[in-house]
């Protein structure tokens, strides 16, 4: 179910148009979209039978990174919203994606290069592991 909602939210936002040509976010004629749910876990220290739930502070600490595609130059910093959603409006071309840990987290997911194309949505999902045991 959460899954179901939160591609719907994601299909949403990927058809918004902003108005500042200097937002990352804003959809202009020859962009693409880099666009994704972030999985933060696990919450607590015990396997239990029903998972703690993740708390929206741990989007808000945490951002998904995007680099020029030699990871040199720190391109646009991304809010992960309280679902794990993220989306960013780019120029065509390759960036390295990595993401802003905190604590001893740790993803095998990143970092990665992707490729954005024009007037295309990349899907790029992240999971991130906590070191909770």
């Amino acid at each position: 179910m959460r899954r179901t909602v939160l591609l719907f939210v994601l299909i949403a936002l990927a058809g918004c148009k902003g108005d500042s040509p200097t937002d990352p976010t804003t959809e202009l004629g020859a962009r693409g979209r880099l666009a994704g749910v972030v999985t933060i876990g696990p919450f607590c220290p015990v396997t239990t039978t029903q998972p703690c739930p993740t708390p929206p502070s741990a989007f808000s600490e945490r951002k998904v990174l995007v680099y020029n595609e030699a990871g040199t130059q720190l391109l646009f910093t991304v809010d992960i919203d309280t679902f794990g959603v993220y989306l960013i409006a780019l120029q065509p071309g390759r960036y390295l994606i990595d993401v802003k840990k905190v604590g001893i987290d740790r993803s095998s997911d990143v970092p990665k290069v992707v490729t954005i194309e024009k007037n295309l949505t990349t899907p790029f999902d992240i999971s991130i592991d906590t070191g909770i045991r």
